[in-house]
């Protein structure tokens, strides 16, 4: 079921579609730091890159998903060039799969979630060097849930 044309997803999508992304010389992107986390899951009966399930999930958590459930509808309803891009598994030659919300959630279960924190620790450390143009990063989501101290709003 495609997403509701209200929803944040299509032009979250079309915002990362035309986002002025970092050359390979500047950062290495956050692919590559999502590939250093070790798999938790059994070799035999894997059908999806751990990779591509963490991507995902990263995709969607910030075009707004709150939960597993959020985050594999997310994926379903997403386009297939941004299936290919984020590393999901081709099934044919213009055909990439996504992770059923079973799948998402076992394998977060089983994640170290220690190595997911590092890893995108070091994402953000790395895109903040000297002399380089800064984007801000909110990683905690107290401004998307309007937490505001100025406002007299609780920050939690």
């Amino acid at each position: 079921m495609p997403a509701d044309p209200s929803s944040s997803i299509p032009s979250a999508v079309t915002q990362l579609a035309h986002a002025d992304p970092l050359g390979p010389a500047e950062a290495p992107g956050l692919l590559a730091y999502l590939a250093t986390i070790g798999d938790p899951r059994a070799r035999k009966g894997r059908r999806h890159p751990l990779v591509a399930i963490l991507a995902m999930a990263a995709a969607a958590v910030l075009t707004g998903a709150r939960s597993i459930t959020a985050i594999a509808e997310w994926a379903a309803d997403t386009p297939q060039p941004v299936r290919a891009a984020l590393g999901a598994r081709r099934d044919a030659p213009d055909r990439w799969v996504v992770p059923t919300e079973t799948t998402i959630r076992r394998t977060f279960a089983r994640l170290d979630a220690e190595a997911l924190a590092a890893a995108i620790g070091a994402w953000l450390a790395d895109r903040d060097r000297p002399g380089r143009r800064r984007r801000a990063v909110a990683v905690d989501g107290k401004t998307r849930r309007g937490a505001d101290a100025t406002a007299g709003r609780p920050i939690c």
